[in-house]
Parts: structure tokens; C-alpha cells; sequence
């Protein structure tokens, strides 16, 4: 982290910039700690940690914005967050419950190769391969222009739409989409590896945490951490309305990034512009159900 001046050390914002990050970290070690000691705990640990997550995360957001023009307005929330909220909320939010759940009862059953291995060693292979794994799908969804990555780029292009990037914007994504990414990228190791219903959780977690924080209004600051995990620093930038800097493909890792030349780190500094313009053929950021049905008719 950089050095902070007296006048900083004593100011809230820089404070919490500096320290939520950290504070987030110790709570998910916590959680993990107490799953660990009493796995039966393991739906309740992961409810109460979804909650205060989020409840801190919309506190930090709505009292310390990075950019004001940034974050939700009435219009947006009933015109666009609100309808997708219910499309994607309603069907895949229980979806998206009743797959983890399966995926751990598979990790109970399933005796794959990883089975039997230490716990830690199963975190971080897990953590490997689903990155892995996110970085090929996320990054062919932008760059390639095969017939089925082009009809995969415009399922994944609503999340690219919004001029904005705040908490609640990370449910503005095309049911599809999700699908892909839940059955291939998350499920499959799962059923390929036999993981662990407690390393599922583990990985899971940290996945789901900068998962989380990445789409931020706040200027969160993960210093050294950057070059490991990937923050708001990192992902706003992915969100570029310019196309040489809308890189970082990561998901929850930065590493990928960095081996394949696609990673953007500049301290301090953020995009100028955010999203994708109506004028190359893309719906308005308010036009969610043109949205959704976006991928079967477009010729991008």
C-alpha cells in the first residue's frame, strides 16, 4: 500500500478504503474458521456471510462513492435493476441456490481424483481450475468471433451495457450467460474432481467475495493484494468504454491476467467512460427486455 499522509490517517474515507478490504478478509477467514469446527453450520455460515457482506458494501457505497455519476439513479433501479432483478432473481436466484447445493452434495458423493487429498491443497486447485477455466470462456466471450463465442459475447454483453458500476449493477446479466458459467466453469470441477463439500465452500467463498466487491462505487484498495486477487482497482477497468483497456478477464484471480498479457493495474487512477454505446448496435442501458432478447436476433 502507498504511505498515507497525518491528515489521511485521521480521515473516515481513506481509512475504510484501506481497511475494508482487509476487515472482509479476517470475516471470511472467520466464517471459514467456524465451518471448519462445526461443518454442520455450513448453509447458516454461508446466509449470515452474504448478509453483512452485502449490508457492509451498500453502507460503504452509499457514504463514501468513488463517482457520483456511478451509481444507481430511480430510473435505473425501476426501469432496468428491478426488471432484471425479478427475470433473473426469481428463476435463477433459486436456480443458482439449488445448483450449490447440489454441487456440494456431488463433492459428498463423488469421489473423484482430487478426493482424499488435504484440504488446502483442494482450496487452491479448486480456485485454480475454476480461474482458469473463467478466464478462457470470459475472455473467447470478447475475443473471439467463432459463431458460438459470438452468440456468447452477446449474452454477456448486457453486463457491459450500464455507463455505471455499484453494487447492485452485478444482477444485470443475461440468464444465459449465467448458465454457461454455473454448469461449465463451476460446476464441472466439481463433478470432473470431487472436491470436498468444505473446500467448495472455501474456494466458493473467495470467489464469491471478489466476485462481489469487484462491480464497487467505492474506491476499496487492495495494494500488493492486486497482483493475487482481483478488486474494483482491477475491474472497473474491464468495464471500459475503451476497448485497449477494457481488459483484466479475471474473475476472482489476477494471475492469468498477468500470464497472459490482459492484466491493467493503475493505482489511483480509474476509466474515463464506462460501457457500450447504442450507436454500434447495442440496446440502451434502460431497454431490458430488448436486452434479453438481444443475443437470438443481433449480428455483432
Amino acid at each position: 500500500m502507498s504511505e498515507l499522509t497525518s491528515n489521511q490517517l485521521v480521515d473516515p474515507r481513506v481509512i475504510c478504503e484501506h481497511s475494508a478490504y482487509p476487515i472482509l478478509l479476517l470475516g471470511l477467514a472467520l466464517a471459514t474458521y467456524w465451518v471448519v469446527q462445526y461443518p454442520q453450520d455450513l448453509a447458516l455460515v454461508t446466509t449470515i456471510k452474504a448478509i453483512v457482506t452485502v449490508s457492509v458494501l451498500l453502507s460503504l457505497e452509499l457514504v463514501f462513492p468513488l463517482q457520483r455519476r456511478w451509481g444507481p439513479t430511480w430510473r435505473l433501479l425501476l426501469r432496468r435493476d428491478a426488471i432484471l432483478l425479478l427475470v433473473n432473481g426469481a428463476v435463477f436466484g433459486l436456480l443458482n441456490y439449488v445448483m450449490v447445493l447440489f454441487a456440494l452434495d456431488v463433492a459428498a458423493r463423488w469421489q473423484g481424483v482430487a478426493s482424499g487429498t488435504p484440504l488446502w491443497l483442494q482450496v487452491i486447485w479448486g480456485l485454480l481450475v475454476f480461474e482458469l477455466l473463467q478466464y478462457g470462456v470470459h475472455r473467447s466471450m470478447h475475443l473471439s468471433r467463432s459463431p458460438l463465442t459470438r452468440f456468447l459475447w452477446r449474452t454477456h454483453a448486457i453486463h457491459h451495457l450500464p455507463q455505471q458500476l455499484y453494487l447492485v449493477m452485478h444482477i444485470v446479466f443475461h440468464p444465459v450467460n449465467l448458465l454457461v458459467i454455473r454448469i461449465f466453469v463451476q460446476m464441472a470441477p466439481i463433478w470432473v474432481f470431487g472436491f470436498d463439500p468444505l473446500a467448495v465452500f472455501i474456494y466458493g467463498s473467495i470467489i464469491a467475495l471478489h466476485g462481489t466487491v469487484s462491480h464497487l462505487n467505492f474506491d476499496m484498495r487492495l495494494g500488493w493484494a492486486n497482483y493475487l486477487f482481483v478488486g474494483p482497482e482491477l475491474h472497473r477497468y474491464h468495464h471500459s468504454a475503451t476497448s485497449h483497456e477494457a481488459l483484466n478477464y479475471g474473475a476472482a484471480l489476477s494471475i492469468f491476467d498477468q500470464l497472459f498479457g490482459t492484466f491493467k493495474y493503475t493505482p489511483g487512477c480509474y476509466p474515463t467512460d464506462l460501457g457500450l454505446r447504442t450507436e454500434d448496435g447495442y440496446p440502451g442501458q434502460t431497454q431490458p427486455w430488448q436486452s434479453l432478447l438481444f443475443p437470438f436476433k443481433a449480428s455483432l
